[in-house]
């Protein structure tokens, strides 16, 4: 009984090491993608503001939060399932 524990351990600790990197790496490409593609609209729109108002980054900061809350704001709202 003990081997099979032992064997079982050895399999999980195998699955871990070969699912942990593949995890890690598809992450990564994940958020390499996204920064690709947002990255550069975020940085021409702050250009822009600062550019029209070069005194005034603060409004800048401020116009980024808001609309990140309007973003977040935004999605949809799953209904909650109700106990009858």
């Amino acid at each position: 009984m003990i081997l099979v524990e032992l064997m079982f351990a050895i399999m999980v600790a195998a699955v871990a090491l070969i699912a942990i990197p593949l995890l890690l790496l598809m992450a990564g490409v994940a958020s390499v993608v996204l920064l690709w593609v947002f990255a550069p609209t975020a940085v021409l729109v702050a250009l822009v503001l600062w550019l029209v108002f070069p005194h005034t980054m603060g409004v800048a900061v401020l116009l980024f939060v808001l609309l990140g809350l309007v973003i977040l704001g935004r999605r949809r709202q799953v209904p909650m399932n109700h106990w009858y």
